[in-house]
């Protein structure tokens, strides 16, 4: 399974490293601190822009999205978004 660190998912999201830190802190992003560093899984990255292209398009288009789609979060309302942890 491939690994990314801070700066590697900012530029796969084209954002500044503590946006980064900001989604793993709110816990949008799951991640592990590892000694100083966080690690997140690809995957976990990529499907967060999944979500938000999914998302955002949709608003865009005026069309609603199911419940359970887009905007995917953890540990808000108790329900974990990222099964394969």
């Amino acid at each position: 399974m491939s690994t990314m660190n801070v700066i590697e998912a900012a530029e796969a999201l084209k954002v500044h490293p503590k946006t980064v830190e900001r989604l793993i802190n709110e816990g949008i992003i799951p991640a592990a601190k590892v000694g100083r560093a966080w690690v997140m899984m690809t995957v976990h990255v990529m499907k967060y822009l999944e979500d938000q292209i999914i998302k955002q398009t949709a608003e865009r288009r005026g069309v609603p999205l199911p419940a359970s789609a887009g905007g995917r979060r953890r540990g808000r309302r108790g329900t974990d978004s990222y099964p394969d942890r």
